[in-house]
């Protein structure tokens, strides 16, 4: 008991002595912090609740740049921490006030800890958290070009010996800084793309240059198109260059740019710390020499930092274009073959009913990389031996050749896939992928294949059968048919593959393309009669058929790339009577020959990038499902095309000219599913969008509203499966360019004119843009029931 009084008073003097000391400073401040201890806390209270208002606000900035593939301003990572770090430091010292320690066992307050902590409340209110809030972001990211999809790591590629020691040169070659180009050549289907991709993959990794692009150059080059493509890839605007020299001089000044050496003093600018910005330019699958300078591409001893690695089957091209460092690609020996086989093919190879049948289907493959995957993986669930035993027989003996050519035995091989194709469906759109170009999406697929009466199913809704048709890609794809495209959602298909889907097309089902011998075929009548499709998208178009009558009874498809500028013989469709899809890309004229009327059962028309003004005469075509007139020059939708009452599908995208809907005509479109009006300069007037509310079955729209007052009520009546809405953001659309497709997008300038319950209905936003938000946050909590 004794110590305990000692103790107490021992505490008591300590007290007072602490207390003399406070008053023995300037009196002001320190009693203002005791006297204002509740009311310091108070505010900071109130200042930390703000302060995470202003967090939430980033962060949902953040998100979005995030979502849109952007990087993050430093200044905003730093803010963020701060942030984090300050109203941490600040609820700590909130709840050490909450403890409210007493001295005397708690008969009075310890003033002095009330002092120490109504000081720290004060200034994180007045300094730190203060200069937090006053920060204020426009912007918190800054736009980048997302990585490539081939340069994910690919979880198919084997290390093989032969391929592995031709990488190893290739990536030694490009570590030698006296090497400017580097070439792999052979035969097609060797795995070309495949090495120098890997190649790619592994230079990124090692961080061996600053930027990377892939071009693939085809048979047919458009200077400009390369042009554009390297630009894209390297963040260059080539828009407002008219000629394609003057995008070459912006291009060549790109490719040699210089950066600061990051070993360099900080700040300092002598010419010694800087160098060359380091490029590797992939051109896959040259045919012929390119002409470098006129492209725009540095080269030799004024190459700066960027660095060539070409692919060719052409040895020659390689020498003309002066590459001394090439490297060529054979078939794989037995050892390889059976590794890739056995990967391609999975655990089927151990079914022992199979025996010795996987091997001897291997060795017959030959060695070509492209003929073992795809026949590898045509068999990769047959477990029956009549199955790998028919594919040895053909193989061994293959049937009265079809092909012609160097490559006809290999051909033959691949074409054996397509026999193993699971159904006519899988055949059906493989043979229509065939007739379009690299990278095509596949939503222009769609367009072709929904009319054709392709896809299996009765009565399938738009959105089922582009389920349908992803699937089917999908399947392709992973049977090597088809290959992954650039970007998500596109596909394209390897030149062998190519090669042989259009011989089997020709030879089984009369499809007609650019291959066929104009002097010969084009001109038998009997020929033309059989023909069921047309697919002419090369430069060298037929002219002289479009100066005459044809007799086409049995055409159903007709896709063509009409740049070049001629006349079409007025009658050209008169005899065209089971035409089902139309596409005349990029056509020259501003009306459409009389005979188009003609076309009782046509389903598809397509006039992509066309100059077409005048389209009043496709109100006559009836039976009509797929209109797109995406980035032609009409101006108006004319009162005719109110006519088309089986319309499933409307693309006006990207029609800038387009200025006048009439009326009434949206409103009979009753089985539209799928409008596409975006990018467009069109008057929306209000009894316009009324008139969306009839589209009872609309499921998918895209459409640009230039003021919400414009909006009717109840404008958003129904859910729909797929959008892109802007409202009020005039031509903006961030979120067009990237990697992946979403499908809902909702851009809105908001204001208290919108009904909330009228915007309850999206529920499902994949992507929110908000702009001119409101001041008072509760405004939008409303908005949606889910979290976006």
């Amino acid at each position: 008991m004794a110590v305990e009084i000692i103790g107490s008073t021992a505490g008591a003097g300590s007290f007072v002595l602490d207390l003399v000391r406070c008053l023995a400073a300037p009196i002001g401040r320190p009693f203002k912090y005791l006297w204002n201890y509740n009311t310091n806390f108070i505010n900071l209270e109130k200042e930390v609740d703000k302060l995470k208002d202003a967090r939430v606000k980033v962060q949902r900035k953040v998100d979005a740049a995030i979502n849109n593939v952007e990087e993050i301003e430093e200044t905003v990572e730093k803010w963020q921490k701060d942030v984090d770090s300050i109203i941490g430091e600040a609820e700590q010292l909130i709840q050490e006030k909450a403890n409210n320690p007493h001295c005397f066992k708690g008969l009075c307050p310890n003033w002095i800890v009330h002092y120490k902590r109504s000081k720290k409340a004060f200034k994180l209110k007045e300094s730190d958290i203060s200069q937090l809030l006053d920060k204020e972001f426009n912007e918190v990211s800054y736009p980048t070009n997302p990585p490539e999809i081939w340069l994910r790591s690919n979880k198919d590629y084997v290390a093989l010996e032969s391929r592995t020691s031709t990488l190893k040169n290739v990536r030694d070659a490009l570590n030698d800084d006296n090497i400017y180009m580097i070439g792999v050549y052979g035969m097609g289907g060797l795995g070309k793309t495949t090495l120098v991709q890997e190649v790619g993959r592994k230079a990124m990794e090692e961080r061996l240059f600053d930027d990377m692009v892939f071009i693939e150059v085809t048979e047919t080059p458009n200077i400009e198109t390369i042009q554009l493509k390297i630009a894209k890839k390297l963040g260059l605007e080539l828009g407002k260059e008219s000629e394609v020299a003057d995008k070459a001089n912006k291009l060549y000044a790109r490719l040699k740019m210089s950066k600061k050496d990051e070993k360099g003093e900080k700040g300092k600018k002598d010419e010694k710390d800087m160098r060359p910005v380091k490029i590797l330019l992939i051109l896959d699958n040259i045919w012929k020499d390119l002409d470098l300078a006129t492209v725009g591409i540095p080269s030799g001893d004024d190459r700066g930092g960027c660095k060539l690695l070409l692919t060719t089957r052409v040895r020659d091209v390689l020498d003309r274009m002066g590459s001394t460092n090439n490297f060529t690609m054979g078939t794989l020996n037995e050892e390889e073959a059976w590794n890739l086989f056995q990967k391609m093919a999975g655990d089927v190879i151990q079914t022992p009913g199979l025996n010795s049948l996987p091997q001897d289907v291997c060795k017959e493959c030959g060695g070509l990389p492209i003929v073992i995957c795809t026949i590898a993986k045509a068999l990769r669930n047959k477990r029956d031996p009549f199955n790998w035993e028919d594919a040895l027989g053909e193989l061994r003996a293959p049937s009265p050749t079809k092909f012609v050519g160097l490559l006809e035995e290999d051909y033959q091989k691949i074409a054996l896939s397509y026999k193993y194709l699971r159904s006519d469906e899988l055949r059906k759109t493989f043979l229509i992928s065939s007739l379009m170009g690299n990278d095509t999406s596949i939503s222009n697929l769609f367009k072709h294949v929904v009319s054709l009466d392709i896809l299996e199913g009765a009565n399938l809704t738009m959105e089922k059968a582009r389920n349908r048709l992803n699937k089917l890609v999908r399947e392709l794809k992973d049977l090597c048919l088809l290959l992954e495209g650039s970007r998500s959602k596109q596909f394209s298909m390897h030149d062998v593959i190519r090669a042989i889907a259009i011989t089997i097309a020709y030879t089984d089902h009369h499809v007609f393309t650019e291959r066929n011998d104009i002097e010969k075929e084009w001109k038998d009548k009997d020929k033309l009669r059989k023909c069921t499709k047309i697919c002419l998208l090369g430069d060298d178009v037929i002219c002289q058929l479009w100066h005459e009558e044809l007799d086409f009874p049995n055409l159903e498809f007709f896709y063509m790339d009409m740049n070049n500028s001629f006349n079409i013989h007025e009658n050209l469709f008169k005899k065209m009577p089971k035409l089902k899809v139309l596409n005349l890309f990029r056509i020259q004229l501003s009306s459409l020959p009389q005979s188009l009327d003609l076309l009782a059962n046509l389903q598809t028309l397509c006039l992509y990038d066309s100059k077409i003004k005048d389209v009043a005469i496709i109100g006559k075509l009836k039976k009509l499902k797929v209109l797109s007139l995406r980035n032609a020059d009409i101006r108006e939708l004319p009162t005719e095309m109110g006519q088309l009452t089986q319309l499933r599908l409307l693309d006006l995208s990207n029609c800038r000219g387009l200025e006048v809907i009439a009326p009434n005509v949206i409103s009979k479109l009753s089985q539209l599913e799928e409008l596409y009006v975006s990018g467009c300069h069109i008057q929306c007037k209000v009894e316009v969008l009324k008139e969306l509310k009839d589209l009872s079955k609309l499921a998918s729209l895209e459409i640009d509203i230039e003021d919400n007052k414009m909006l009717p009520k109840d404008f958003f009546s129904k859910e729909l499966k797929r959008y892109n809405i802007s409202i009020g953001l005039g031509w903006f659309h961030p979120y067009k360019w990237v990697n992946y497709e979403p499908s809902r997008i909702l851009g809105l300038k908001y204001d208290d004119n919108i009904s909330l319950e009228e915007l309850q209905i999206y529920k499902n936003v994949e992507i929110l843009q908000l702009t001119e938000v409101s001041n008072d946050d509760n405004n939008l909590l409303p908005l949606f029931n889910e979290k976006v």
